[in-house]
């Protein structure tokens, strides 16, 4: 399996330029710094320095739309987009409804959801009305989202934040392969396998050289034969073929960009985890997930995830890092950041196995929704979303496994 690698340097050339064509009205500066990077991208043939234009269009976006979204209007924008996706999501669902009264039925079953609800209270208090009653619908939704977009249409603020959300998260595959061009030579070929730029990710987020394709291979088997010692037969299936699992990790798992690590930041790892998890429920570039981010990526899809695809990259992922660091406790407590995290694809793996065959009544949908939602926010849903799942289950297999020890 080979991963392709066109150009990237063309998105940004393009981003640049409509963030002239929307900024300019409102800020000259902002506008003339995208037509700095537009000009400078024109001429771009080193890999290197492509990948850099994408990182810092990539923080200068960032950039504004924090400034925009610290505005009232953009205050409201931030506040009503989950809902307003929702609203799309639940529409695109029912359309696809297995019988007649879902239509009338489910709405009001996933407004009865608490993080609907919390979501819902927010919106409502940014546009100052008394709190939601008990009870409401998508309609009432509907009526808050008209109301947001009447207060907000006439600022420059609410235009901004739509292009700089929507061509954020566009960016992100290309900011991915600007950075595998930087490791190429002009004469590449054949294209790198997916383990090789894995192995390449890795090495760089780790300060080293110390993995390749031997270990990565190495990395997988030991991952299913522990996954077989458990049962878990989809997951040893997909770790069969270690370049499906790092290309699916690298596509849909992993950050954009390597973040260098260093045994002096063992929270390294936690954000890892936290951006990899975001840009697994495609949310690549928030700060953080919140729960109706579970309910509107299950509701797109119209099934749970494949959490046996992401709990095989977890385990490939703690091993091949365990492999690669020199031993020493703060290594230790790094890889046990990974390894923890597997117990939380487990768990999601394990309900969706559970709820799947009770998805054909809307009763099942709202049960599974909630228990997803429980599973990754134990604390509550004001609380960070959690890396780890209910019990040490693969934690302390894995352990054993890496240093031949149960914890």
């Amino acid at each position: 399996m080979a991963l392709a690698v066109p150009s990237a340097a063309d998105e940004v050339r393009m981003a640049c330029r409509a963030l002239v064509q929307t900024t300019e009205a409102e800020s000259a500066e902002i506008a003339a710094a995208g037509a700095d990077l537009a000009k400078a991208a024109e001429g771009v043939s080193d890999a290197g320095l492509n990948l850099r234009l994408h990182l810092r269009l990539q923080t200068l976006m960032a950039r504004i739309q924090t400034d925009a979204e610290s505005s009232q209007a953009g205050r409201i924008w931030a506040a009503a987009q989950n809902l307003a996706e929702l609203l799309l999501v639940v529409g695109k669902f029912l359309d696809r409804a297995p019988e007649p009264h879902w239509a009338e039925e489910f709405p009001p079953a996933v407004c009865g959801l608490a993080a609907v609800r919390m979501e819902f209270s927010n919106l409502v208090s940014v546009l100052g009305w008394p709190p939601p009653p008990d009870q409401f619908g998508l309609k009432e939704i509907d009526q808050a989202l008209h109301s947001a977009g009447q207060l907000i249409d006439p600022a420059p603020e609410a235009p901004l934040c739509q292009y700089l959300a929507s061509a954020r998260r566009d960016l992100v595959r290309p900011t991915h392969i600007a950075w595998i061009e930087s490791h190429l030579a002009d004469d590449h070929e054949p294209s790198p396998s997916p383990a090789q730029v894995y192995c390449w990710y890795w090495n760089e987020t780790l300060g080293g050289a110390a993995l390749d394709l031997a270990k990565v291979a190495e990395a997988a088997a030991t991952a299913s034969g522990l996954a077989e010692a458990m049962g878990l037969n989809e997951v040893v299936e997909y770790l069969r073929d270690p370049d499906r699992v790092a290309f699916y990790g690298t596509i849909n798992i992993l950050p954009a960009t390597p973040t260098r690590w260093t045994l002096e930041n063992v929270e390294a790892a936690n954000s890892h985890l936290h951006c990899g998890l975001d840009r697994w429920y495609r949310r690549p570039l928030k700060a953080s997930l919140v729960p109706i981010d579970l309910i509107t990526g299950v509701l797109r899809t119209r099934r749970p995830y494949y959490y046996h695809r992401m709990l095989a990259h977890a385990m490939m992922q703690t091993v091949c890092v365990q492999r690669a660091l020199p031993s020493g406790i703060v290594a230790d407590a790094i890889v046990g950041k990974l390894a923890v995290s597997c117990d939380l694809m487990l768990d999601s793996h394990r309900l969706r196995c559970r709820y799947l065959p009770r998805l054909k009544t809307i009763q099942g949908w709202v049960e599974y929704l909630n228990a997803l939602v429980t599973l990754h926010f134990p604390d509550g849903q004001q609380a960070p979303c959690a890396l780890s799942g209910n019990g040490p289950t693969i934690y302390a297999a894995l352990a054993k496994v890496l240093y031949g020890r149960p914890n």
